[in-house]
């Protein structure tokens, strides 16, 4: 702003001041221009965005009674607010997007900012200053200057990234994408998943306007989105506020897209063809026999999406409706069958937005996400490529949909209120096409699928998850308090059983008797395993839970972040009774932040943080319900020339002689025996402390963050029915609980009652940490990042980290990575105590080194090209064999000591001499080095913007190494030996493939 009375020119850096809240002076926070950056995100708003601050007078002083007012430019919402008697304002709940700012007072010159991005979860902190209309002095208010991201109120870790930045960076669609942006979080080769901070793949949480959108059977990943129809997503790596729970790891949360009072409309077309699209060679043994057919796959994506926003009442009630159907034609090829199919994904995205006044809104959500397959199987020649005739045909459908309403008010200048409440439905519907069984071979050398079945179990699921939130906000002096209270309710219907005709079908395994075999057949005997595994439950999962935060202004340099959460979960089984059942879920949450220099450009802080992770609803099927799982076992029937076992008409293997039955679960669904009675969450603790400061008027962000977490108790399934049977003999009880799984805390007191004679009188055990013998849960990661972002100059803008991290203990988490299996809470981890013998070193997602960068340089105005690179360390590498007998966990004197038939075969931290091979101790993975880029022309055309896009994944077509074989040893002419494929790669890099996208809006 210009005084025509003067030419003295003040510069945007003259005004910066001290003033009572410390903020940052400047508040231009324009995230497109500058590029996405680590950031600490504002814990006070958790799904809307803020702008607050101090207005002072030429000399510094407070100034109070000047109007603040926003507008939304694109809906014209508007907001206003009066700096109390210490100059501050708080505009909160504000609609993310862009506004236009005035800040007035009578006798003061005007200050005006056109360009305010507001994003989720964060605080704009904007300090203006008030000139006399009478002052000699031009000046020009902070109008150009830069946009702050040192927040001086917040410690939360993370990155937010918008709809914009996708367009100029080469990330691949999907939240984990974005997530793998954010320092301090790594890919999972298993599970498709991030895992941040340590934790597995299945302990972050999801939302989406508000709505968890998280996977709901296992809680890994979240539904599969119509993505073009997400404006704004916020990754939350540590730090997290209390509004948040149910996750050890992070919290991913985004903001859709919603209509303005413009009609717009637009089409977009993704294509990614096959013939861009670079093949790997085949995986081979080491004797050059076949292990992963990848030559022969194919797969060409094709996504389409139609778009039409705009306002039903002008500057009231806006919508926003998304099409988004997507097809991917594949062929998956293996050994000896192939697979030539489409998956098509129906998915459509509605919002309603209904400003009922300025400070009070509705918004309506509304998504659709079914999934469907189909395609036929042919056999096939790996060797030669030629493909034979079909062998039937196979379908396949899932998803469902979520319907989401939210309220948001401003009760006044100091307190406002939100109230969120969401359902999502998730079905798996029974399409099985033939009764052919599943079955697996191990008798020429390794694992191999021989059959080929369309479907190896018949599921029908229904999976229904209701929600309700609501948070008031309060700002009472120094204090800004934030109450709300968070349920939710999970329905669980599920059944499911094996494929095959009625006695043969099943699971089947053919392969060779270890030593002490269940089987009860000498050591090397091959033989055939038929599984038969039922489930059924009709049962729910509810969680509730109370949370308060106080951010409280202590001094002019210091912030305490104070909060805490109170929850209570529960798990039933079908009849209604509960299993699990823990009240008094304590969870303090604090965050100390100090202002470094005095003028909002610099802060150190530090926070503490305990996280708890509810039981999964999976859990609900496997443990909680009438799951009945029986192995029935025959000698090897006819084999062909080579000695693999010969397929019947049905489908099942030929079988010989039956030598014996092993019920490992009877269908039991007691929660007295199936959950040990003093049963307590799992929760994990977080230390951080950090620094950060802005550099060279904005332009660079230097941050630097320690982490640490402990794990501190879990939750596993464990047999303990050879400790349970030791208690009965020792106190003279005729009863046998051969394969009791008890879900309990390993390394705490185990607490069940169960009639298991029979004689109508129930028999309680008790049995202390010592007495079963089991270790200790141990987790703990370690780490320091290094962040950098900012722009090098107009048209270079960046983001870079660097973390060193570590992570060890004995177990991964919820699931298990380093043999696939993702079960929540019901893996291999604690099922024997000899399973845990040597189980303590580096855990799967032990990254040692990861460096990040990316960005984009703006070649032209129309022309932009996007960067993203990743070079990791690789994940350790295991020793799995059979457990010897006689030592450790099964020498004599122990509670376990009768290790033979356990039944789990090559599991146990051994080599195949029986020496001792500790955890992630033999060495580890390749370093993987990911290079993506992307080239995007954006330019008006006629009435519209149209914009093409080219991106290379895997530009140099790395086929690094991601997975290896971790079974140290194999059954041979003598007996247990050395396994060739030990440490050979199974997993690599996805092939080099190219994304074409076209999108026009007008």
């Amino acid at each position: 702003m210009y005084n025509n009375n003067e030419k003295t020119k003040i510069n945007s850096s003259d005004v910066i001041r001290k003033n009572p809240l410390k903020k940052s002076i400047i508040a231009l926070s324009v995230m497109s221009v500058l590029g996405f950056a680590t950031v600490q995100v504002n814990a006070a708003d958790a799904f809307n965005g803020v702008v607050k601050g101090v207005i002072t007078s030429a000399d510094n002083q407070a100034t109070s009674g000047a109007t603040i007012t926003l507008v939304h430019k694109s809906k014209n919402i508007t907001r206003t607010i009066i700096t109390n008697d210490k100059g501050e304002y708080s505009l909160r709940k504000l609609p993310i997007g862009e506004y236009k700012m005035t800040i007035t007072k009578p006798g003061f010159d005007t200050i005006e900012e056109s360009n305010l991005m507001v994003t989720v979860g964060n605080s704009i902190i904007y300090n203006g200053q008030l000139y006399s209309e009478n002052s000699n002095v031009e000046r020009i208010s902070v109008v150009g200057s830069s946009f702050s991201r040192v927040d001086l109120e917040s410690s939360t870790g993370g990155i937010v990234v918008t709809a914009e930045d996708l367009d100029r960076l080469p990330v691949e669609s999907g939240f984990e994408s974005i997530a793998l942006l954010s320092p301090g979080v790594t890919s999972n080769s298993e599970f498709g998943a991030a895992s941040i901070g340590g934790s597995s793949s299945a302990e972050n949480a999801y939302y989406l306007n508000g709505i968890n959108i998280t996977s709901i059977k296992t809680g890994i990943g979240s539904i599969n989105l119509p993505w073009e129809a997400v404006a704004q997503t916020e990754i939350k790596t540590g730090g997290i506020d209390p509004s948040f729970g149910g996750a050890l790891g992070g919290i991913v949360n985004a903001v859709s897209k919603s209509g303005s009072n413009e009609f717009e409309f637009g089409g977009y077309l993704r294509v990614d063809p096959q013939a861009t699209r670079s093949q790997h060679d085949n995986l081979l043994k080491s004797n050059g026999d076949y292990l992963s057919n990848t030559e022969q796959d194919e797969s060409t994506f094709t996504r389409g999406t139609v778009w039409a926003s705009g306002p039903i009442l002008e500057d009231k009630i806006f919508f926003y409706a998304l099409y988004a159907p997507q097809k991917s034609d594949y062929i998956a090829a293996y050994q000896n069958t192939l697979d030539d199919g489409e998956n098509t994904s129906d998915r459509y995205f509605g919002k309603l937005d209904w400003y009922i006044t300025d400070d009070h809104s509705i918004e309506f959500t509304t998504i659709g996400f079914t999934n469907k397959g189909k395609g036929k199987s042919y056999l096939n020649d790996w060797e030669t490529q030629e493909v034979g005739a079909s062998t039937g045909s196979y379908r396949s459908r899932t998803g469902g949909d979520i319907l989401g309403l939210k309220y948001s008010g401003i009760l006044n200048d100091d307190m406002s209120i939100e109230v969120v409440a969401g359902r999502t439905t998730d079905k798996t519907y029974n399409v099985v096409e033939n009764t052919d069984p599943l079955v697996w071979s191990n008798l020429t050398g390794s694992w191999n699928k021989i059959s080929t079945e369309t479907n190896s179990t018949i599921t029908e699921s229904e999976f229904i998850r209701d929600q309700f939130r609501a948070d008031f906000n309060w700002m009472l002096d120094e204090h800004d308090i934030k109450i709300g209270f968070d349920y939710t309710n999970i329905q669980v219907d599920y059944q499911s059983s094996q494929n095959g005709v009625p006695g043969r079908e099943g699971w089947w395994e053919v392969t060779y008797a270890g030593a002490g075999s269940v089987t009860g057949l000498p050591e090397g005997t091959p033989y055939v395993d038929q599984r038969i595994r039922t489930d059924f439950t009709d049962s729910d999962v509810t969680s509730s839970a109370f949370y308060i935060q106080d951010i409280w202004n202590v001094s002019d340099d210091l912030v305490l972040n104070l909060g805490v959460r109170y929850a209570n979960v529960s798990n039933t089984v079908s009849d209604g009774r509960k299993y699990v059942d823990v009240k008094g879920q304590i969870s303090p949450r604090f965050q100390a932040i100090y202002d470094l220099s005095g003028d909002g450009t610099s802060k150190v802080y530090a926070t503490y943080g305990r996280y708890f992770q509810p039981v999964s609803a999976n859990m609900n099927i496997t443990q909680g319900g009438a799951r009945r799982d029986v192995h029935d076992y025959y000698r090897v029937g006819e084999t062909d020339a080579s000695g693999e076992v010969i397929l019947l008409a049905d489908g099942s293997p030929s079988t010989g002689e039956h030598v014996g039955t092993r019920v490992v679960q009877e269908g039991i669904s007691e929660p007295s025996l199936i959950a040990s009675a003093n049963l307590k969450s799992m929760y994990s603790d977080e230390f951080t402390l950090g620094f950060q400061k802005e550099f060279e008027d904005n332009d660079m962000v230097l941050g630097v963050r320690a982490i640490y977490r402990d794990l501190k108790r879990t939750i596993e399934d464990t047999d303990y029915g050879p400790v349970i049977n030791q208690y009965f003999a020792d106190n003279n009880i005729n009863a046998d609980a051969s394969y009791t799984y008890v879900l309990a805390n390993p390394g705490s007191p185990l607490d069940i009652s169960y009639d298991f004679n029979g004689d109508g009188s129930i028999e309680h055990v008790y049995l202390t940490a010592d007495e079963i013998a089991l270790p200790t849960p141990e987790r703990k990661y370690a780490a320091l990042e290094t962040t950098l972002s900012g722009s090098l100059n107009e048209k270079f803008n960046y983001s870079g980290s660097y973390t060193w991290s570590h992570s060890w203990g004995n177990t991964e988490g919820l699931v298990r990575t380093d043999n696939g299996q993702a079960d929540p809470g019901w893996t291999t981890s604690y099922d024997y105590a000899e399973l845990m013998d040597h189980s303590k070193g580096n855990l799967p997602n032990d990254r040692r080194h990861s460096l990040k960068l990316n960005g984009f340089y703006e070649i032209t105005e129309a022309l932009t090209l996007g960067f993203n690179a990743r070079i990791t360390s690789g994940t350790p590498v295991n020793m799995f064999s059979e457990h010897p007998l006689n030592v450790d966990s099964c020498a004599a004197g122990s509670v376990w000591s009768d290790c033979n038939g356990r039944g789990y075969g090559q599991v146990s931290f051994y080599d195949e001499n029986g020496n001792p091979a500790p955890r992630g101790s033999s060495g580890r993975t390749d370093w993987t080095k990911e290079f993506d880029m992307s080239l995007a022309y954006n330019v008006t055309l006629g009435e519209g913007d149209l914009l093409l896009k080219a991106t290379v994944y895997n530009l140099f077509n790395a086929d690094t190494q991601i997975s290896v074989n971790q079974t140290r040893s194999q059954y041979g002419d003598n007996g247990l030996e050395a396994n060739p494929e030990w440490n050979m790669t199974t997993g690599r890099l996805g092939a080099r493939y190219v994304s074409f996208v076209a999108r026009y809006s007008f």
